[in-house]
């Protein structure tokens, strides 16, 4: 016996099938596709974090600071004692300086970074470290990941957030983010060395 096709039917399958075609086309990238990365090793592995990142520009000071904002800061001898990456730099921030990174790509796929810093002066102090980022409007935002006190040795940094950080909607999106280091006015003066980041989704 044959059968005649319901109009009405046929109307909602065809709807049904559109919209799974545009939802097909509106599944996010493979993450990581927003920024592109360079070589990485796990520099933090003695300290039980065996994930692998990858040098922020400018970030070992062993060329002096290319791309970095500096106030009341400067690269100096002594390098960081671990000695991660070699050299005998690092970067100086006196209580009132603030340096500022190069602007670097943040992806779903860049969820941490960390460094090496010291207290090189004062009796207290806190190390302010701030994400500085800029969303689709072109406003800049200040967000303040980490606020750090240490002894006067050289230490890993915690693992800081930073993809989290930020409204990424997708894995394929992306923002431009910068790294603020910023003693805590009238505190002591501090040393970084050897600043990086995570490429790889945790």
């Amino acid at each position: 016996m044959s059968q005649t096709a319901n109009p009405r039917h046929t109307r909602k399958i065809a709807a049904a099938l559109v919209g799974i075609a545009l939802l097909l086309g509106a599944v996010p990238a493979v993450a990581g596709a927003a920024c592109q990365t360079g070589p990485t090793s796990k520099p933090f592995s003695r300290f039980g974090d065996t994930a692998e990142y990858m040098p922020l520009a400018g970030g070992s000071f062993e060329s002096g600071a290319p791309g970095w904002s500096l106030t009341s800061s400067a690269v100096v001898s002594g390098n960081e004692s671990y000695n991660v990456a070699g050299g005998s730099h690092s970067l100086a921030i006196q209580p009132a300086g603030v340096a500022v990174s190069p602007t670097f790509c943040v992806s779903t796929a860049e969820p941490s970074f960390r460094f090496f810093l010291r207290q090189t002066s004062g009796s207290w102090g806190v190390l302010n470290v701030v994400l500085r980022w800029t969303d689709s409007s072109g406003t800049s935002h200040d967000t303040t990941v980490g606020s750090l006190q240490t002894g006067t040795s050289w230490q890993a940094s915690p693992v800081l957030q930073l993809a989290t950080t930020l409204p990424l909607t997708t894995s394929a999106s992306a923002i431009s983010a910068k790294l603020v280091f910023k003693p805590e006015p009238y505190g002591g003066a501090w040393a970084i060395d050897d600043v990086y980041v995570d490429p790889h989704s945790r």
